[in-house]
């Protein structure tokens, strides 16, 4: 017998045995790793791959509803995502308190040409600066989306790094497409690349060969830079950049975080993430 699927979940497992059982295909699982292999004979390779395939196509629907049940509420449950939310708005209420919104944009927002002469922590420190209520509460909402599920799934501490270091590359990217007196803010570039750091952690899963129903992901991340890159004031530049780079330091982190696993990781990364922060706002000063 040869290797139909390899990888699989117990339950997809069972279902693809069902479907070969129902159509008299001879098959076999055998157990790697808490996952499972299904065997078939080799003049049954073809044959087999077209009933399943053909399962999917017609029960598409279905499984997509399937899908959405098994996602689990608690995973927009994340401490740090609420903690992010939460210096996000104390940052944009003390701006106004203080009447110092202006000035605090002009001196810390992502302005493309102060950044290709050296001001690099400008990329940093725009993402949390916002025009007004409407944009900050905007980004609020995109953070729980897609940033609390992302630092759920990657940790405390390794979570909100990833968010920082993708959301200020994309900063830095976009800066370096307009090389002008352009002048980003928000937290948008950091939503956008939580987004596609969850697409890169779809393409990444183990046991998926690549194929196109594994690259959906990107598609539906690439209809999401649409979907939030509207508006006459919207960067979609920056959300674009955002979202890739997400997408980029993604494939190349979860195969990474999976690999480099210690107690003190996560404890290590949000000392990195907290030093960061205060040293880019200090080098303004």
């Amino acid at each position: 017998m040869e290797k139909l699927f390899i990888g699989l979940p117990d339950k997809k497992a069972d279902l693809i045995i069902l479907i070969l059982t129902s159509q008299n295909i001879e098959n076999h699982a055998e157990q790697e790793n808490n996952l499972f292999n299904i065997l078939v004979n080799k003049a049954d390779m073809e044959k087999a791959r077209i009933m399943v395939e053909t399962y999917y196509k017609e029960n598409k629907f279905f499984r997509l509803k399937q899908q959405l049940h098994q996602i689990p509420i608690s995973s927009f449950k994340s401490y740090p995502a609420f903690c992010i939310m939460g210096l996000l708005w104390l940052i944009h209420a003390a701006c106004i308190h203080y009447h110092i919104h202006e000035a605090m944009i002009l001196k810390y927002g992502a302005s493309a040409l102060f950044i290709l002469q050296g001001e690099t922590y400008r990329a940093i420190t725009a993402l949390f600066l916002h025009a007004d209520a409407r944009h900050l509460a905007g980004n609020i909402a995109g953070m729980l989306i897609f940033g609390a599920p992302f630092i759920s799934l990657s940790g405390f501490g390794v979570g909100p790094f990833m968010l920082l270091f993708a959301g200020t590359l994309g900063n830095l990217f976009n800066a370096h497409l307009y090389q002008t007196a352009h002048l980003s803010i928000g937290a948008s570039t950091a939503v956008m690349a939580a987004a596609g750091l969850l697409v890169a952690f779809q393409v990444t899963q183990k046991g998926k060969p690549l194929r196109l129903n594994n690259l959906m992901p990107v598609f539906a991340g690439a209809l999401m830079v649409g979907m939030f890159s509207q508006g006459e004031r919207t960067d979609v530049m920056a959300h674009v950049f955002g979202f890739l780079s997400g997408l980029g330091t993604g494939i190349i982190f979860f195969p990474l975080n999976r690999t480099l696993a210690f107690p003190q990781k996560d404890f290590i990364a949000f000392f990195i993430t907290i030093l960061i922060i205060a040293s880019s706002f200090l080098a303004a000063t």
